[in-house]
């Protein structure tokens, strides 16, 4: 009696163990409520009129994979680090955050879901350019809009040569032989400190090339002996123009801009009617390309924070933002953020943004 006694036990705590198993693994796919939240970057009301419609697609999509949601929440942070702070405690399970935010909080607990696609700028041929491929293709001609997309974009460093400066500069950055002394000695105008392409990238490609990166101190846009600070790309891209400053910064491309094109007209008027030049991209040429600025990401607390996204379901969340994302419908949600896709990345992609976060952590 006793051995049957006993017997029955064990087969009652095997049992026992296989049912605790199939609870921690996840096998139930129904979800009571999925949170979202996007950063204010826009108008609060503007994020939430266009972002509506998602919940439905999400609980649709995600239902074709298995999983039964039963509501979606969608918010606005009072700001950046209100998302980060709701991620990383559980609150938030999924944030639409840029690049930025998240390698702050990556490290507490969020996780890369998703890296959201833009269009990218392209050559002549219209191939989007690769900022890895360094100075050559943004001056060999014209620079366009781009059909393919990209998962960021670079900063670039622009001078004129058709002032002696900017030609002395351009020469010596084709040339490979380019010094602080070369850079220092040029009068700058810049955007705010806040502004990524106009300030934040452009101290990260001085410091990689004459600071940290070689060997010496960390140097960064505020260590140039003349700099005028809080430009707009309009005026900046004119005063570079007309030749009262030597190197202007901005994204790619600037030149695209129609008021680049309106300043090198009124600036060139005789060349042009000569002959000399026909368009912006003649004189105004490009002397540095920072790393990429990355995208903003769709990410999510990790299940360390948040014990419902496993890895199954986060594949899940992937495929079902790519599929939403291939849509008109799907597209116009995420419109305020100018989003055109996403794909799938890895957490290397925003080790540029870590350096640009470390050299200004102070």
């Amino acid at each position: 009696m006793k051995k049957l006694l006993v017997v029955l036990l064990s087969v009652l705590m095997v049992f026992s163990f296989v049912g605790c198993g199939k609870q921690e693994t996840g096998d139930d796919k129904t979800i009571d409520k999925l949170t979202i939240a996007f950063v204010p970057s826009k108008d609060a009301d503007v994020i939430l009129s266009a972002a509506e419609p998602l919940k439905e697609l999400l609980k649709a999509k995600l239902l074709e994979k298995g999983y039964t949601v039963n509501a979606v929440d969608i918010s606005v942070g009072t700001d950046y680090s209100a998302v980060g702070e709701g991620m990383i405690a559980g609150s938030i399970d999924i944030g639409l955050i840029p690049a930025s935010t998240y390698v702050l909080y990556q490290p507490d607990g969020v996780k890369l879901l998703l890296e959201a696609l833009r269009f990218g700028v392209a050559g002549e041929d219209g191939n989007v350019i690769d900022p890895k491929d360094g100075i050559a293709p943004w001056n060999a001609g014209k620079t366009q809009d781009a059909t393919g997309m990209a998962t960021g974009y670079a900063s670039l460093v622009y001078v004129n040569i058709a002032t002696e400066k900017g030609a002395d500069l351009y020469a010596k950055a084709q040339a490979g032989t380019l010094t602080w002394d070369d850079v220092n000695s040029a009068k700058w105008y810049v955007c705010s400190t806040t502004s990524s392409a106009g300030y934040v990238y452009p101290s990260v490609w001085l410091n990689n090339t004459f600071g940290e990166g070689a060997g010496k101190s960390k140097v960064t846009i505020a260590n140039l002996d003349n700099v005028i600070p809080d430009g707009s790309y309009a005026n900046m891209m004119r005063d570079l123009l007309t030749g009262q400053v030597d190197i202007t910064v901005g994204y790619a491309d600037v030149r695209k801009d129609a008021a680049s094109t309106e300043n090198f007209e009124a600036a060139y008027a005789d060349e042009i009617k000569a002959g000399t030049y026909s368009n912006v991209w003649d004189v105004i040429k490009v002397i540095a390309v920072s790393d990429y600025i990355m995208n903003d990401t769709i990410s999510v607390a990790s299940q360390e924070v948040d014990p419902k996204m496993t890895p199954e379901f986060c594949t899940a969340l992937q495929e079902s933002f790519i599929e939403i994302a291939s849509t008109e419908e799907g597209l116009a949600c995420v419109a305020p953020y100018s989003h055109k896709g996403y794909q799938v990345g890895q957490d290397s992609d925003y080790d540029s943004t870590r350096a640009a976060n470390a050299l200004f952590a102070e």
